[in-house]
C-alpha cells in the first residue's frame, strides 16, 4: 500500500483564514472582539454557521480583524 495517497479536502473558514492572515490567536481575537473563545472556535471549525450569527457578533469579529463583514461570511456569491 505504500505510495498511495488518499485525496482529501480540508475546508478552512473565512474567519480562520482572516485571523491567521492577521497573525493573531483565537484567544487574542476573543479579547479584541468580546466574542467568547468557544464561539470563535465553533465558527472556525464550521460547527456553527457564521452566516446565521447575530450581526453584532460578526461586526465585532470584523472590527477586531480590520475587515468587512462580508469577508467573514461563507459562500461564493456573497462578495
Amino acid at each position: 500500500m505504500q505510495g498511495y495517497k488518499i485525496p482529501h479536502k480540508v475546508r478552512v473558514s473565512n474567519l480562520k483564514r482572516k485571523r491567521i492572515e492577521r497573525g493573531i490567536k483565537q484567544a487574542e481575537l476573543a479579547d479584541l472582539s468580546g466574542v467568547p473563545l468557544k464561539c470563535i472556535g465553533n465558527y472556525e471549525q464550521l460547527r456553527r454557521d457564521i452566516n446565521r450569527a447575530r450581526v453584532d457578533i460578526v461586526y465585532s469579529l470584523a472590527a477586531a480583524l480590520n475587515c468587512r463583514i462580508e469577508e467573514l461570511l461563507e459562500g461564493k456569491d456573497l462578495l
